[in-house]
């Protein structure tokens, strides 16, 4: 079984988007997912939610989170495992993109 290592990131807004999606042939372990808030005044809020392949929640891994100013957030302080076709989409509350998303993750195909 192949293994091989992925990051992926974008600015998160208001509208919830991709940031991952698990190979459709195998599984994912997501090692780490980091969101910084870029912007130096306003704090904004962070939900990250697990989802299958058709956007139906499967769970929430954060709810609203405050992000403050100039700060990070560590969403995956553990491994977060993904099967097939599974999705981490991420949405933030400011329409202007404070928020920025990273995620590193181990594919296993």
């Amino acid at each position: 079984m192949p293994e091989t290592f992925v990051n992926n990131s974008l600015a998160v807004t208001s509208t919830e988007t991709d940031l991952y999606t698990a190979p459709s042939t195998g599984t994912a372990v997501i090692l780490s997912c980091v969101v910084a808030n870029v912007d130096g005044g306003s704090a904004d809020d962070l939900t990250l939610k697990l989802t299958n392949s058709s956007n139906t929640q499967l769970a929430r891994v954060a709810s609203t989170v405050p992000v403050p100013a100039d700060a990070t957030l560590e969403c995956v302080p553990n491994k977060l495992v993904l099967k097939n076709g599974q999705k981490l989409r991420v949405q933030g509350a400011a329409a202007s993109g404070r928020l920025t998303a990273f995620v590193s993750a181990l594919e296993i195909t």
